[in-house]
């Protein structure tokens, strides 16, 4: 497989690091020789300097023999000239590319700009983050929640209490399978490893667990962490940009729930009154501690910070803790600061970029593989594999299916209906497989599947 990438910046470089990891064939376009020279000395990637606009370029690149063209540039104009160029010269050639401008949605639609460029899929990270903090609201206090097929199963990863009752019991006599619950622990994350476990394996304080449950147990995850359940019911939003305008409209659909928008700047606070209908918007700075409380934020059920100034995102939500916030989310720009975030006490964290790459994983994989997404720090990857009739697997039940080492099957989607699997789960045909696997095992895993 051959993929071509314009743009090496955060979200180009990490693309080409997980595609040459998977030893798939990268060549990366950019601008800045500074970049290249960067890349050149950490991947094993080939490089071109040029505008990937411009026919020369991507001839030069291979465009002709290639799978995929992923326009990441930090230029709206560059992305899109760079697929309808592509378009032109190698029909082919699958493109996706990412598009930031908000102003170009509200003037042509998703479905139409995928139809005029002919690409298989638009990034938006105001999007992607927002449905990020979607997720989050579900369970207020996770690190990350992963959604599988509609939203029918969902990975959450909680960290164990240091004082958990299950911490240094084995998997299975902390969550017996025979007990009947609906609760399955499909990932560990320990020192900045990843861990797929058996029943034998030890939990440990401050382990990241990952979770797969059905939405409808979500409270049985909240009950095993010793999170208080509840309804959210007063959101604080920090920042006013097309993150927060985008979130705070989501929100209004919530019924009984009140929000209000922190933003400093007079002309955007007029902009968003005259944009939302039943969001408070507040003029002032989140770090106002005296403006925090006087609008009740001892009360706030989650505060979220999503300005475009990551050092003050992180400050107001500690701020915020600190005045009585049930809980926070954090956006964070640069993911370098992730381990800071997580270091003081800022568990809940979202990221255009790492969800743009995850967005992007989903072109990667060939054949059954119809979608994949990316755990903590990309170590494991999600997998969602169909099973047709000439799968071995279909009519075996799982625990005499051989599912490759560094994976395990987290559930499985049937028609309507959502499973959490147990041994004796017979696969069938038609079943869309969750899996997840270490990184360095997802190639033999989908081979394996097919």
């Amino acid at each position: 497989m051959k993929v071509i990438v314009a743009g090496a910046g955060e979200v180009g470089y990490n693309i080409a690091e997980r595609l040459s990891r998977d030893r798939v064939d990268v060549v990366l376009i950019d601008t800045d020789q500074s970049r290249l020279d960067a890349v050149v000395d950490t991947l094993d990637v080939q490089t071109i300097r040029g505008s990937a606009s411009h026919p020369d370029v991507l001839a030069r690149a291979g465009l002709e023999g290639s799978d995929l063209l992923v326009a990441v540039t930090s230029s709206d104009e560059i992305n899109v000239l760079a697929c309808r160029v592509s378009q032109l010269m190698a029909p082919d050639v699958r493109r996706t590319a990412r598009i930031r401008d908000p102003l170009l949605y509200k003037a042509v639609s998703r479905d139409d700009l995928r139809e005029g460029l002919g690409l298989s899929y638009v990034i938006d990270p105001t999007s992607l983050t927002v449905d990020n903090i979607m997720d989050f609201l579900d369970l207020p206090g996770a690190v990350d929640v992963i959604n599988v097929g509609a939203g029918q199963l969902k990975f959450v990863g909680l960290r164990l209490p240091r004082q958990h009752p299950a911490a240094g019991r084995p998997l299975a006599e902390a969550l017996p399978r025979s007990a009947g619950n609906n609760l399955l622990v499909v990932a560990i994350y320990r020192h900045h490893e990843v861990l797929i476990p058996t029943g034998a394996t030890v939990l440990k304080p401050r382990d990241l667990l990952y979770m797969a449950a059905t939405a409808e147990h979500l409270p049985d995850v909240a009950a095993f962490f010793g999170i208080e359940w509840k309804t959210i019911d007063n959101v604080f939003i920090m920042g006013g940009g097309e993150v927060g305008l985008s979130l705070a409209r989501r929100l209004e659909g919530r019924d009984d729930m009140t929000v209000k928008l922190v933003e400093q700047n007079p002309e955007r606070c007029e902009y968003l009154s005259r944009e939302l209908e039943r969001t408070i918007v507040l003029r002032g700075d989140a770090t106002d501690q005296a403006l925090l409380e006087d609008e009740g934020i001892s009360d706030c059920d989650v505060f979220i910070a999503v300005g475009t100034d990551d050092e003050k995102n992180m400050v107001t939500c500690l701020l915020a803790k600190r005045l009585g916030a049930a809980n926070t989310i954090t956006r964070v720009n640069r993911y370098s600061y992730a381990p800071l975030v997580s270091a003081i006490g800022l568990e809940s964290l979202v990221s255009a970029r790492v969800a743009a790459v995850s967005a992007i994983l989903k072109f990667i994989h060939k054949g059954l593989v119809v979608t994949v997404a990316t755990l903590q720090n990309e170590d494991a990857e999600v997998v969602e594999v169909v099973l047709t009739g000439k799968s071995r697997f279909c009519g075996l039940p799982l625990k005499d299916a051989k599912i490759p080492s560094g994976s395990i099957v987290a559930g499985i989607l049937r028609g309507d209906e959502s499973l959490i699997p147990r041994g004796d789960t017979v696969l069938l045909a038609g079943d869309i497989l969750a899996l997840v696997a270490r990184s360095d095992v997802v190639g033999q895993l989908t081979r394996t599947m097919s």
